[in-house]
């Protein structure tokens, strides 16, 4: 069987790789994890105020220099200010754990961060931990209850999911805590496949995700109905 990549990324390209989880013995790169997170509970100048932009200078293919504005660091960022850090040289001191305690992935980029709303992609995992300092951030700065909630799919859908999160306040202040959470992996998606069409062998080794399938006097492609199967599932969230 083949990897199974997913069409909503943008990546149409096929590969050779072994259906497998997170790890095996094709994969070299960290898969990318997609996750938009919506904040709930702030006007979106609150928000606004507390995401931080660098203006910055780039050359195109004329070698003619241009100015652009791109997001800071998530480190850098005044709603990560709660949480302790340490530079040197302008750098964050060993970033891997500090990615990984205070964001939930070794590495997480921030395409947009705009109107309460954070779009994005981290390493083999979503950023949880990210958006439980998020939620805490606003709720003590603003002195309010906030909500979150953050939808994230492995780009091999190996996973995929709705996550919530809250905030409630006690005798040492505010605090942020998880909610309720709906997942589903690889598996389950591909096993949803098999009972719609028991006729067909996806373990067979020219079983091709990605060719014309015929079964039961009809002709799919056995990729586009995952795809109808996770759009179901985003459905119930």
């Amino acid at each position: 069987m083949e990897y199974i990549r997913s069409n909503r990324n943008n990546i149409n390209s096929r590969t050779s790789n072994k259906f497998l989880r997170n790890v095996g013995e094709f994969k070299i790169m960290a898969n990318h994890v997609y996750f938009t997170i919506q904040v709930e509970g702030l006007e979106d100048e609150q928000f606004q105020e507390n995401v931080t932009y660098e203006t910055r200078t780039g050359k195109n293919y004329k070698d003619e220099e241009y100015t652009y504005r791109e997001l800071l660091e998530i480190e850098e960022q005044p709603f990560m200010s709660n949480v302790f850090k340490e530079f040197e040289d302008g750098h964050l001191k060993d970033s891997y754990n500090w990615y990984c305690e205070n964001v939930g992935a070794k590495w997480c980029n921030i395409d947009e961060c705009e109107d309460s709303y954070i779009s994005g992609y981290s390493a083999w995992r979503q950023p949880h931990e990210l958006v439980l300092n998020l939620v805490e951030f606003f709720a003590k700065k603003y002195n309010t209850e906030v909500t979150a909630s953050m939808t994230y799919e492995d780009e091999f859908r190996n996973f995929m999911g709705k996550q919530y999160y809250g905030s409630d306040k006690c005798e040492e202040g505010w605090y942020s805590y998880e909610g309720d959470c709906i997942e589903i992996d690889g598996d389950e998606l591909v096993e949803e496949f098999k009972e719609r069409f028991p006729d067909l062998d996806v373990e067979a080794e020219d079983f091709d995700w990605y060719d014309e399938v015929k079964t039961g006097g009809d002709v799919i492609y056995p990729n586009e109905v995952l795809d109808e199967i996770a759009d179901a599932f985003w459905g119930k969230c």
